[in-house]
């Protein structure tokens, strides 16, 4: 009888020991495949953060890039500003409808001339290239006046 308690003692000790093990194992397995999905997802992530950075140091450089393409535009502005300044100084002084009355055919000519240098311009800006006899404009009668820096780069206008 000692013996069978003994077998039976052996026995069920060695289930426990079994089911314990086999507990152990099972946790391990499901510790592994946590850590595996853990890894997968900090990889995942890791990656987005670098799209992310990449992204964000892109967005920089086309934020410095716009900025100094709006600068450019600015002081085009500025300019153009200064032009229309002194064109509304210049036709300030002038009463253009006594003298469209008085001299008809020479305001038809000076508008038809400005309105042609107007459309050049923006030709001009918009892409165009420029012509030969553009090019080497250095008298104010054949220079593109509305747009003399654009128009006539080697013109240079006299400033009073």
């Amino acid at each position: 009888m000692f013996l069978l308690g003994k077998i039976k003692m052996l026995l069920i000790l060695t289930v426990v020991i079994g089911a314990v093990g086999f507990g152990a194992w099972k946790y391990y397995q499901y510790t592994q495949e946590q850590i595996r999905i853990y890894a997968v997802n900090a990889a995942t992530a890791e990656l987005a953060q670098q799209e992310a950075e990449a992204a964000i140091e892109s967005m920089k450089r086309d934020m410095v890039e716009i900025q100094a393409q709006f600068t450019a535009v600015s002081e085009q502005f500025e300019v153009a500003k200064g032009r229309v300044n002194a064109l509304e100084e210049k036709l300030s002084k002038h009463d253009i409808g006594n003298l469209a009355q008085h001299k008809p055919k020479l305001i038809e000519k000076i508008v038809d001339k400005g309105t042609a240098d107007v459309l050049r311009c923006y030709e001009i800006l918009t892409g165009s290239p420029l012509t030969e006899e553009e090019i080497a404009v250095t008298k104010k009668s054949k220079a593109n006046t509305t747009c003399s820096d654009v128009a006539n780069p080697n013109y240079k206008a006299p400033r009073p």
